[in-house]
């Protein structure tokens, strides 16, 4: 059996494991579909369909934006396209590695053009098999190609053309993760922030506090009349980034004055930001991670 057969038959196998999961894309400005995941975190009960992901549709193509959580999430988000559109996918983007935006990639192993970040291949050579070990039960064979191997990833800003339509691919310097990608639909002035952005649920901090923050400064230079989070629903920038700023400008701050203190650190995990919490979704379960993680960058300044 070939293995495009054998991944065929995977992917089946993975749809009759997720029958009761269904895929909904709204097509939020003129050929840009958005799925929104859950505000929840990654679980065998939702499939790890926690993140945003959708594609983006030009005259002669379609660029895909992060495959989702599982192969089962992959699979529903492919059937997805072809029934939206004939069109083939040219290009799939990785926004950035971690599993709830790109671990659906065994449905599009056949796209010839995988765009990532630099630093995507070393995130994910590092972190893959751990996170397939934490996240084994969404798979159903043990052997299943999950995530993709980038085809492009040296540039700084990559343009692309999906027939009468021009989206760019920006790198950032590290934030959320040390791979973060922005997607920009010049027409239509939609910026796909993914991670970059979260709206409701707590920002999860993976890179630099402060690298975060200059990033979301360039970003609102954009002046995008729509933004498509990679969390949490869409809509203005102002609107949206807001919340996000105040925590994160919380966090550089307070851990900062902690650290110079000489603090220890379980005393700033129960003080930094704290006021917070009533504002977020999932805040006891991601702040103690993210104060750490300030802590030990705001140590080293």
């Amino acid at each position: 059996m070939c293995l495009a057969s054998i991944v065929l038959s995977w992917l089946f196998t993975d749809v009759v494991f997720a029958k009761d999961l269904q895929l909904e894309f709204q097509e939020i400005s003129a050929g840009i579909y958005v799925h929104f995941g859950r505000q929840e975190t990654m679980t065998v009960e939702n499939y790890g369909d926690i993140a945003n992901i959708g594609f983006i549709v030009g005259e002669k193509s379609i660029a895909v934006i992060d495959p989702g959580g599982s192969p089962a999430i992959g699979t529903l988000m492919r059937k997805n396209i072809e029934s939206i559109s004939p069109l083939p996918i040219s290009h799939v983007i990785l926004t950035h590695f971690h599993p709830d935006h790109v671990f659906g990639g065994s449905a599009f192993t056949d796209v010839p053009v995988v765009v990532a970040h630099r630093n995507y291949t070393r995130a994910s050579t590092q972190r893959a098999q751990f996170y397939r070990e934490a996240f084994s039960e969404l798979f159903i064979r043990s052997g299943q190609i999950t995530t993709l191997i980038p085809t492009d990833d040296q540039f700084d800003t990559m343009r692309i053309e999906l027939g009468g339509r021009t989206i760019e691919v920006r790198q950032h310097e590290t934030g959320h993760t040390d791979n973060d990608l922005s997607v920009w639909d010049v027409g239509t002035a939609t910026l796909w922030a993914s991670d970059l952005l979260f709206v409701e649920r707590l920002p999860s901090l993976d890179g630099s506090v402060a690298g975060w923050i200059a990033s979301m400064n360039k970003l609102a230079g954009l002046s995008a009349k729509t933004v498509i989070p990679g969390h949490g629903v869409h809509g203005s920038w102002d609107q949206l980034a807001a919340p996000q700023f105040r925590y994160l400008n919380k966090l550089l701050a307070q851990t900062r004055a902690a650290v110079a203190d000489n603090r220890r650190l379980s005393d700033a995990v129960n003080t930094v930001a704290a006021d917070e919490s009533e504002h977020w979704l999932l805040f006891e379960s991601r702040h103690p991670g993210n104060v750490t993680k300030a802590f030990t960058e705001l140590e080293w300044e």
